[in-house]
């Protein structure tokens, strides 16, 4: 499960796959869809929302949030810039 995977550091606004993460590869779609529905939620709408969908393929980290090249690794079927 992606959520399980990727992790949000909410403070620093950064955005990486965990640690002990699965290994399993996302599509960037995917990312998009948990963060969207991670930063809908009451607790987190305090926050800035990090990403936009420019087309059903290339999405865009906004608002000084970051992620790794490391964890860019996990990540296919889609541009993040």
């Amino acid at each position: 499960m992606i959520a399980d995977d990727f992790k949000i550091d909410f403070i620093n606004k950064r955005i990486y796959y965990g640690e002990n993460g699965s290994g399993k590869i996302y599509t960037v779609n995917e990312l998009y869809s948990y963060l969207q529905d991670t930063f809908d939620e009451p607790e987190n709408m305090s926050y800035q929302i990090p990403i936009r969908a420019t087309s059903q393929t290339i999405y865009l980290l906004i608002n000084g949030w970051s992620i790794d090249t490391a964890s860019r690794k996990f990540l296919k079927d889609g541009i993040l810039t």
